[in-house]
C-alpha cells in the first residue's frame, strides 16, 4: 500500500513534468539554475543540527541522491515523522511520509514554464493553499520549486488540513539534503 502511494506520487510528478505535450501548445519546461553553494552550505548546516535524520535518510535512499539534479529537503526530527518513502526523476522527486489519518509530500522539481503568456491566472497563489482534501505550502530555494502537499482523510474535522499552522511548523524543520554534485 505504501510503495503504491509512492508510485502514485512519482507518476503525477512524471505529468507534470511531461515536456511533449507542453509543446503543443508553445508551453516548454526549461531547467532553472541551482545555487549550489547555498545548497551545499545549507546542508552542512542541516547535518549538524539534526544528523540522525539527515543520515537514515541517506542510508535509505540506496544511493539514489546521487541521481537528483536539485537539493532535496525533507522533514527534521522535530516533525515526529518516520523516514520517508522516496521516488525521483533527476529533476524532480517525491518524499512521502505517513501520518495518523493524513499523508505528507515534499514535491521538489528544478524546472519552470516557458511560454505561458496566454495562460489565464485562476487566483493569486499564497504560501499556504487549502487544495480541498488538504493543503499545499509552496516555497522556493536554491532555484528550485518545493511544495509540501497535505492530505488528509478526513478535511472537514481535521484542522491540521484546514489552518495554516500545522503545515507552517513542519516547514521549520525542513532539512537539506544535497542531490548530485553539479
Amino acid at each position: 500500500m505504501e510503495f503504491a502511494k509512492v508510485a502514485l506520487a512519482a507518476t503525477l510528478l512524471a505529468a507534470t513534468t511531461a515536456a511533449p505535450t507542453l509543446a503543443k501548445n508553445g508551453v516548454e519546461r526549461v531547467p532553472t539554475k541551482i545555487d549550489w553553494q547555498a545548497a551545499k552550505t545549507a546542508a552542512k548546516r542541516s547535518l549538524a543540527r539534526d544528523p540522525a535524520a539527515v543520515e537514515k535518510f541517506v542510508a535509505a535512499t540506496n544511493g539514489k541522491l546521487s541521481y537528483i539534479e536539485l537539493p532535496v529537503l525533507i522533514f527534521g526530527s522535530d516533525a515526529k515523522m518516520e523516514t520517508p518513502q522516496f521516488g525521483s526523476q533527476n529533476s524532480s522527486y517525491a518524499a512521502f511520509y505517513t501520518l495518523e489519518g493524513a499523508q505528507i509530500s515534499i514535491l521538489g522539481s528544478h524546472s519552470v514554464l516557458t511560454g505561458t503568456e496566454d495562460l489565464t491566472e485562476h487566483h493569486k497563489a499564497t504560501a499556504h493553499e487549502s487544495i480541498g482534501n488538504g493543503a499545499d505550502y509552496n516555497l522556493n530555494r536554491y532555484g528550485a520549486h518545493y511544495t509540501i502537499r497535505l492530505t488528509c482523510d478526513n478535511p472537514i474535522k481535521d484542522t491540521r488540513c484546514r489552518k495554516p499552522d500545522f503545515l507552517q511548523s513542519v516547514v521549520q524543520t525542513l532539512l537539506v539534503v544535497n542531490g548530485a554534485n553539479q
